[in-house]
């Protein structure tokens, strides 16, 4: 008698990046267990919640992939509905975190707009901004600003592409609770620019396209949010005819970026009239929003760590 076989570990927790060189067409697959799982229970959000700060981290993840340099990409969307604020941002090479702020009375009431697309009944109106953060040359962060105009915060972002970069963009994101544990996933294609310099015939060029499109459109958020079914396979089902390239996988994880040190170097840029306000009985205790850490560093290690005047 055979020995029973293990099951099939599916890689999860990464970005695939990939490209059809003939097609002219470039783009990232994403795949999220674990790591959207622990970021969204962290803060026990609502349902709807979750749901949107689940979409936010995979566009961080999927767009933050492009970065060739040691930075912070982050998405944050500010608006006047019930979920005023989504933050989320992936710190090279695969940091990812996340944070909602949200009124549950508003959230409440709008559970009677079901009817309603989800961007404008739990965002309101607002903007969504992106920022590419190079950590040794803060002088060219950049960031970009679209206004939330659209069903979903992918809907927003292609706006973005399409008015500002002026880049064709699709984008497909799903947020899925399987058994209990959130997952999420997401596929994201671009047209190459012609100056790419990729031999791709211009007569046909916008055919590729095109198909790639219609390609894209097909995938589900069931294939997105599989647990058993890997990036490469995905990508295969969709694009093996205009044959794939794939790109070394970036690895996703659940970890924040802060520190004592770096709560230490926010309390030193006030004013020490200014910190003995923050203070109670001499301590000031510095929750992160992200993460939940606690930081509690009195006032005179605060005024130790300040420079000393030469």
């Amino acid at each position: 008698m055979s020995s029973p076989q293990k099951t099939q570990v599916i890689a999860d927790n990464l970005i695939q990046p990939f490209q059809m060189a003939e097609a002219g067409v470039r783009g990232r697959v994403v795949r999220l267990g674990s790591v959207v799982d622990d970021i969204l229970n962290r803060h026990a959000y609502p349902e709807s919640v979750a749901r949107m700060l689940g979409e936010c981290l995979v566009l961080a993840s999927m767009l933050g992939g492009a970065l060739k340099f040691d930075g912070i990409f982050t998405v944050q969307s500010k608006g006047d509905g019930p979920i005023s604020m989504l933050a989320a941002d992936m710190s090279t090479p695969g940091d990812l975190r996340g944070y909602a702020a949200f009124d549950p009375e508003k959230l409440e009431a709008a559970a009677d707009k079901l009817a309603q697309a989800v961007v404008p009944r739990l965002l309101g109106k607002g903007y969504i901004a992106f920022t590419i953060d190079p950590r040794k040359d803060p002088e060219n962060r950049y960031q970009g600003i679209v206004a939330l105009e659209g069903d979903s915060l992918a809907e927003c972002m292609e706006n973005y592409f399409a008015r500002s970069e002026q880049i064709e963009t699709r984008l497909k994101v799903s947020v899925a609770k399987q058994d209990g544990r959130w997952r999420a996933g997401g596929l994201m294609i671009q047209r190459l620019p012609e100056d790419s310099g990729l031999m791709v015939r211009q007569e046909t060029a916008e055919e590729h396209w095109r198909n790639a499109e219609a390609l894209a459109s097909t995938v589900t958020d069931e294939e997105l949010t599989h647990t058993r079914l890997r990036a490469s396979e995905l990508l295969y089902r969709l694009f093996h005819e205009d044959g794939v390239w794939l790109y070394d996988v970036v690895e996703l994880q659940d970890k924040c970026s802060c520190s004592r040190e770096r709560v230490l170097n926010t309390l030193i840029s006030f004013s020490p009239e200014n910190v003995d306000e923050m203070a109670d009985d001499g301590q000031i205790q510095v929750d992160c929003q992200f993460c939940s850490a606690q930081y509690v560093i009195t006032v005179d290690q605060v005024n130790d760590a300040r420079p000393t005047a030469s």
